[in-house]
């Protein structure tokens, strides 16, 4: 038999076809520590987000991503009062968002597979890019407005 814990969480044992359930049940009872320390892993080092994805994954989750990505912000540019150009959604290989000079706004697909605080901490970092274009002093007290704990949400952030 064999015994794996998928990424999602999901515990599966692959068996020959004759093999009763009696025994699977006592082999996956002879794991349980194995299983609940692979569970514990995987809930602390999620598997990364970007990198390369299918078509058929952008397609489908592209639209729940942008009515989530134009909720959070409209939210969020009403609060800081920002004007921004277009919204796009793409399936960026590297990034979770960025902001052009002209004020359009991008945000990878992947966005909705985030806890809500990454989601929003990503909006907010975008939206802080119309007022300033870098990473300097300034970009980041204006960020710290809205989430004050950025800098552990952004290590957080880093392991997807």
């Amino acid at each position: 038999m064999r015994l794996a814990v998928h990424p999602d969480g999901r515990v599966v044992v692959t068996k020959a076809r004759l093999v009763p359930d009696i025994l699977v049940a006592q082999f996956v009872k002879k794991h349980t520590d194995w299983i609940t320390k692979r569970l514990e892993y995987i809930e602390n080092h999620p598997a990364p987000l970007l990198g390369k994805h299918s078509i058929r994954d952008y397609a489908a989750h592209k639209e729940l991503a942008r009515t989530l990505v134009h909720e959070r912000v409209n939210f969020f540019a009403t609060k800081y009062q920002f004007a921004f150009g277009s919204i796009r959604i793409g399936n960026q290989k590297s990034r979770w968002g960025s902001c052009s000079r002209r004020g359009n706004l991008n945000f990878n697909y992947k966005i909705v597979f985030l806890p809500e605080r990454l989601q929003d901490y990503i909006v907010v970092h975008e939206l802080c890019h119309l007022k300033e274009l870098n990473h300097g002093r300034g970009f980041w007290k204006l960020l710290e407005k809205e989430i004050p704990d950025w800098k552990s949400v952004r290590k957080e952030l880093k392991k997807y």
